[in-house]
C-alpha cells in the first residue's frame, strides 16, 4: 500500500495526500503536504525502537507540550493511536504522524541572537522535564550505553591497532573523568538527546520549535550544553551566546559544563554502535572498515579540544 493510501485510512487529512522522503537515515522521514497543512510522517528503524521506546517519546513531546513548550507534538489517528506498525519491504515498522514545526530551517550565518535563543529553548526544555514521569520507559543514557556497550560492539571490528587502542585509552580517559563529575552530582533528567540547529525551527518572531526527540531519554543534562564547541575557536562566541541563553532560564553549574565537553566525546562514541548496528555492519566487512576509520578520526579531533 502507498504511503498516502495508508495515510488516508488512518488519520483524518483534509485535502489530497502527497508524500515526500526528507531523509533516510536511522529512520525514513517523510514530509506529509495536505493542501495548506503540512506533517511529518516518521517511519522508525526495524532495529532500532521498541514501541516502548517510542511511547517515552510521544509521553515527552506531550507534557512539553502541555507544559507551553514549543515543539512538535504527535497526531492521533482516527481510531485514537498515535503508533501504527506499517508493513514494509524489511517488515513491520513502527510509523507516527507529526505536526510540523512552525517556521524555518536556520540557514548559515547563524547569528549569535539565535544561539541565545536556542540556549533558551533548551533551559526551558530541561524545567518543563523536571517532573515528567512516565510508565514507559527507554534505556538510561548513562556511560554503559553511551561508552561500555559501544565499546564493546566496536573495538573488535577495528582493523588498525593504534586506531583501537586510542579509542579504547580516550573512552577509560572521558569515563573517569565523567565518574567522578557523577559522583560530585549532575544535573540528570530528561534530554533532547541531538540537540542541534538541525532539529529545531524559528518562527518569523524569533521563536524556537524543537522537533525529533528520537536520541533522547534519561541522561545528563550536559548532554544538551554543546560541548562540542568547547575549545573550539570558530564558535566560540555562540557557545557563549547559548550559554547566556539557557542561564537566563537555568541555572548553569561549572561541573555540568565540564561534563558538556566530555560527553561531546562520549555521544561520538555511542554514535558508533548506534551507526553500526543500523546501517554499517549489513554492508560488509570493508565498509565497516572505512566507517570506524572516519569516525575515530572524528573522535581524535573532539577529543584533541577537550584534552589537549
Amino acid at each position: 500500500m502507498k504511503l498516502e493510501a495508508w495515510l488516508n485510512n488512518n488519520y483524518t487529512l483534509d485535502g489530497i495526500i502527497e508524500v515526500r522522503l526528507l531523509r533516510s537515515y536511522t529512520n525514513d522521514v517523510y514530509l506529509v503536504t495536505t493542501g495548506s497543512s503540512r506533517f511529518v510522517l516518521k517511519i522508525y528503524g526495524i532495529h532500532w525502537r521498541s514501541e516502548n521506546d517510542i511511547q517515552y517519546e510521544i509521553a515527552l513531546l506531550e507534557h512539553l507540550a502541555h507544559k507551553g513548550l514549543r515543539v512538535a507534538n504527535v497526531i492521533s489517528g482516527k481510531d485514537g493511536q498515535k503508533i501504527y506498525k506499517l508493513p514494509t519491504q524489511n517488515g513491520e515498522q513502527y510509523a507516527v504522524l507529526f505536526e510540523y514545526a512552525e517556521g524555518y530551517k536556520p540557514q548559515p550565518p547563524f547569528s549569535n541572537a539565535l544561539y541565545v535563543a536556542f540556549g533558551h529553548a533548551i533551559g526551558q526544555m530541561h524545567n518543563a522535564s523536571d517532573d515528567f514521569v512516565t510508565s514507559y520507559s527507554r534505556k538510561m543514557l548513562d556511560l554503559t550505553t553511551i561508552i561500555d556497550r559501544p565499546l564493546k560492539l566496536a573495538l573488535p571490528l577495528i582493523k588498525d591497532e593504534d586506531d583501537g587502542l586510542y579509542l579504547e585509552k580516550i573512552a577509560r580517559m572521558t569515563s573517569d573523568k565523567m565518574s567522578a563529575l557523577i559522583a560530585d552530582g549532575l544535573d540528570w533528567g530528561p534530554i533532547h538527546g541531538d540537540a542541534t540547529l538541525d532539529n529545531l525551527h524559528v518562527t518569523d518572531d524569533g521563536q524556537i520549535i524543537l522537533y525529533d526527540f528520537d536520541s533522547g531519554g534519561h541522561g545528563w543534562r550536559a548532554a544538551d550544553l554543546q560541548g562540542w564547541a568547547y575549545n573550539n575557536d570558530d564558535y566560540a562566541e555562540k557557545w557563549i551566546a547559548f550559554k547566556q541563553g539557557y542561564a537566563h532560564v537555568r541555572e548553569l553549574k561549572p561541573h555540568d559544563l565540564e561534563a558538556a565537553r566530555y560527553l561531546a566525546v562520549t555521544w561520538l562514541i555511542w554514535g558508533l554502535q548506534i551507526d553500526l548496528e543500523n546501517r554499517v555492519l549489513a554492508h560488509g566487512k570493508a565498509k565497516v572498515a572505512d566507517y570506524l576509520a572516519i569516525q575515530i578520526s572524528t573522535i581524535r579531533a573532539q577529543a584533541q579540544l577537550v584534552f589537549g
